[in-house]
């Protein structure tokens, strides 16, 4: 096995007691599906980790793409979501809903919609950030105060710091390529926009100003840009924005929902999910240079989730249909469709 206890720390992106947990301290969670987050790409393209409740519960699993086989890393009566690969693929960090007497505690599922849009079909912005040199972790946490802050703890998900502190709710903190910026969404001009601060939470610097959501900030590989999605239209489009906020502009147009944009390794492309196509989330590719629009998957089944192996060759996603919900990997052109679970 790959994954043994010498080789691998979990860490929780809470601050709990692991021994004295039990079913009767666990928050109420209630997903939608047996798997609900993921997957998500080891460093080095050869695993699959994501969660999901084969037995009830939410725990961690990695998938090995080598030989398909599938591997419990967490057993714990309450819920283990959103695992984050370290940059040295040793380590994952993942938040829990493991009660805890001690603040700040993870997030819950009143979060887990904005607007009615299901955080499931957008961008994971619960998945923790690591720094590029591997030794900060980025996660939101409830205050005690009851609001959302972006908090800042070493790799072993100790010593938490808050980033942010005011009485707004401050989300989905991603580290810059560079680890130099962080991007966030935050709620204190009375709805979503997008803001960037220096990595000790100083100069936090609004950059986005609509009448609209602006939500799922991610990073161009190089961090020269920032892909979002904007519903200024009246349906979620994809944008595209200098990193200190200058140039935006709109890079998909459909009288549909288009979420959850993820750069391609190289930042020529962007991959997301629309349901442009009779109402059913399906994945698409944007090429920048060649101003070019790809259909990969097809069919009935929302597809979702959608992520890039580290060479950019091939892709893994989510499709839920009437049979449930299973990871499934396909190749960056649309072709040799795969599926890992069953």
């Amino acid at each position: 096995m790959f994954f043994r206890s010498h080789s691998i720390h979990l860490l929780l992106i809470i601050i709990l007691q692991v021994l004295t947990s039990s079913v009767s301290n666990a928050q109420s969670y209630n997903p939608e599906s047996v798997l609900a987050t993921g997957p998500y790409w080891s460093p080095d393209g050869q695993k699959l980790a994501f969660s999901a409740a084969y037995e009830g519960n939410y725990d961690i699993y990695v998938i090995d793409m080598g030989d398909n086989s599938r591997e419990q890393i967490t057993n714990h009566p309450a819920n283990d979501l959103y695992p984050s690969w370290s940059p040295n693929g040793r380590n994952i960090a993942f938040y829990s809903d493991r009660e805890s007497s001690v603040l700040p505690h993870p997030p819950d599922s009143i979060v887990y919609k904005v607007k009615g849009l299901y955080e499931t079909y957008t961008r994971d912005g619960y998945k923790p950030s690591w720094s590029p040199d591997g030794r900060t972790i980025l996660a939101h946490l409830r205050s005690e105060r009851g609001n959302y802050e972006i908090y800042t703890m070493n790799e072993r998900g100790r010593n938490r710091q808050p980033l942010t502190w005011n009485l707004a709710t401050d989300v989905h903190p991603r580290f810059s390529p560079g680890g130099d910026k962080i991007v966030f969404v935050s709620g204190r001009n009375t709805q979503p926009e997008i803001y960037v601060m220096n990595v000790d939470g100083s100069q936090q610097t609004r950059l986005t100003n609509s009448s609209a959501y602006t939500l799922d900030p991610v990073w161009s590989p190089d961090g020269d840009k920032i892909a979002y999605i904007s519903n200024i239209t009246g349906f979620f489009d994809i944008f595209i924005m200098q990193a200190d906020g200058n140039n935006k502009r709109r890079v998909t147009k459909a009288m549909a929902y288009d979420i959850s944009p993820v750069w391609s390794p190289d930042g020529s492309r962007i991959l997301f999910s629309s349901d442009r196509e009779k109402g059913i989330f399906n994945l698409f590719v944007l090429d920048l240079n060649k101003k070019s629009l790809r259909q990969l998957t097809h069919g009935g089944s929302n597809k979702y989730y959608g992520s890039w192996s580290p060479d950019g060759g091939k892709i893994a996603y989510l499709s839920s249909g009437d049979n449930g919900t299973e990871i499934y990997v396909i190749s960056a052109d649309g072709s040799h469709q795969r599926k890992l679970t069953r």
